[in-house]
């Protein structure tokens, strides 16, 4: 079977011109190649983040372990490894199974080995070391921190407790790219450090950031109160700014539309505590206090005695010579009332509790508006919806200007121009692809109707002698031979040419009677050769 199809192609390949055959390796070997690529993507396989950030040492690791478990892998930078898609989470719980990545340092591994012969200031050092590391460790684990360094310093126990210095801690921090560490984190990092060493104190913690910005310089507990206290405050303010800030954003966002706004607010709040109390009095209005009302009275009926005073006159009868008796008769009496009165008196008490807005200040700029009495109105609407007091000394600045958007356009004009480079590249991927199928299934198309052409060819027809056709036993017949490997194709001819066409005629109809499957063939071999193959010697 193989030979008869390398003598068709053979064949076929002969009938073909020098610019066909060069077009047809052409395309049989843009066929290969693409149906290599194809198979190439089809089979590799996607890759996808699992670790960044590693230190050298971790990746090196991780590295080696990848190699010895044959686990294809990719490396972006000194840090950063990818794997297969489907296999991300199986390297990396195979790895954290062998206690990778560690981050660069060392924690209580350190003691999974033998401590055999370890002296005690060894012990010491390893304590103190896997101590630092695991603490390094837990704190990187926070959002937002990036690396961290951390120290410990533990003073030997002293037989006095008065003599006794005190453990010190030192944190070096280094934020993730874009992130700030603030002051929260900073004391929740200390506390952290300071629960976790024994006889250390939150204030003897100090934290610095790798720019050498000291964060945290160890406080006592009413220096972090106030600490706290004034961090709470600073985020009331910002959250009650922000609160401002939103308000009048999307204010102008309805009315200008996004993007042609910009607001800040900054709010100053008044943390005093005051308590006030007020006296009033009205004077106009007298309220009685008390009352009181005195009365005497008394009278004499005129008997008495009387003369001229020493003892004569104090002598008993008969009287005195020269002495005459004088008769008075008397009334007395007197009232009196006082009356006390208080002048009408209020007293009010009022505590004034802290954090009242002292002072907003807010600024708005917005694009293209040159229309004064649309910058007015805005103005005006802006004073109504944040609640503006001029009299209370807030501000508010509303001001046109024409924003510069030339980045913002950049940038759209790239992502759009990539987006559109990745669409044609698609496009041109999937019309590659339909070209090359094409031109496989024309290829495949013209190599069958060659082979079919060629084996039309290849039948020869032949007619036996007439000695033979006037043979009785073997009935006279017309042969059709070939190399095609099928059964020669037999048509029983008449006795003789000579006895014209009604003849022959009725020869072929009997023959489509008998063997229409062999009549079939000869027609169709007939039609592919174009031209009548029936004849005679």
């Amino acid at each position: 079977m193989f030979a008869q199809l390398r003598e068709q192609f053979a064949a076929f390949w002969e009938r073909q011109s020098g610019g066909q055959r060069a077009a047809l390796i052409a395309l049989v070997a843009a066929g290969v190649v693409v149906s290599a690529l194809f198979m190439t993507w089809a089979s590799t396989p996607s890759y996808a983040v699992a670790f960044s950030g590693l230190a050298e040492a971790d990746a090196g690791q991780i590295v080696e372990a990848l190699n010895a478990d044959g686990t294809p892998y990719r490396l972006e930078g000194a840090g950063t490894i990818l794997v297969p898609s489907d296999k991300v989470y199986e390297v990396r719980l195979r790895m954290a199974r062998q206690g990778l990545p560690e981050g660069g340092t060392v924690g209580f591994e350190l003691f999974s080995g033998s401590t055999f012969g370890m002296t005690e200031f060894t012990q010491r050092v390893n304590y103190q070391r896997a101590l630092e590391g695991e603490l390094e460790r837990t704190i990187a684990s926070l959002q937002g921190v990036q690396a961290v360094r951390v120290h410990i310093v533990t003073p030997e126990k002293s037989l006095l407790a008065g003599d006794q210095p005190p453990a010190t801690a030192s944190v070096t921090i280094k934020a993730g790219p874009g992130r700030r560490i603030d002051a929260a984190q900073v004391r929740a990092i200390t506390h952290l450090v300071a629960s976790s060493v024994e006889d250390l104190q939150p204030e003897n913690v100090v934290v610095v950031d790798v720019d050498g910005n000291l964060l945290a310089a160890g406080a006592g507990q009413g220096e972090a109160a106030a600490g706290t206290q004034a961090d709470s405050r600073r985020a009331a303010e910002a959250a009650y700014a922000a609160e401002l800030r939103d308000k009048v954003q999307a204010l102008l966002d309805s009315v200008l539309g996004p993007n042609r706004s910009v607001v800040q607010a900054n709010v100053v709040m008044d943390w005093t505590e005051r308590e006030v109390t007020t006296q009033s009095y009205d004077p106009e209005t007298a309220a009685v206090r008390s009352s009181q009302v005195v009365s005497e009275r008394y009278s004499t009926d005129g008997e008495f005695s009387g003369g001229i005073p020493g003892a004569a006159s104090n002598l008993p009868t008969p009287v005195a010579e020269g002495q005459a008796a004088e008769t008075n008769a008397s009334f007395y009496e007197r009232s009196e009332q006082i009356t006390n009165y208080e002048i009408t008196q209020t007293q009010t008490r009022e505590v004034v509790a802290p954090g009242q807005v002292q002072r907003v200040s807010l600024s708005v700029l917005v694009d293209g508006v040159s229309d004064a009495a649309e910058l007015e109105t805005l103005r005006s609407a802006i004073l109504a919806a944040v609640g503006i007091d001029e009299a209370r000394g807030d501000s508010l600045a509303v001001e046109s200007l024409a924003f510069d958007r030339s980045y913002f356009e950049t940038q759209a004009a790239e992502l759009e121009k990539t987006e559109k480079t990745g669409l044609y590249f698609k496009i041109g991927q999937g019309v590659a692809a339909a070209l090359v199928l094409a031109a496989l299934l024309f290829y495949v198309q013209r190599l069958l109707s060659g082979l079919k052409v060629a084996s039309s060819r290849a039948w020869t027809p032949v007619l036996k002698p007439a000695s033979e056709l006037a043979l009785g036993a073997g009935q006279p017949a017309a042969q059709l031979t070939g190399r095609s490997g099928s059964a020669p194709a037999q048509l029983v001819a008449p006795s003789s040419a000579a006895q014209g066409e009604p003849q022959l005629e009725r020869f072929i109809a009997q023959m489509a009677q008998e063997n229409p499957a062999r009549v079939a063939e000869v027609i169709q071999l007939w039609l592919s050769e174009g031209q009548d193959s029936y004849g005679g010697d």
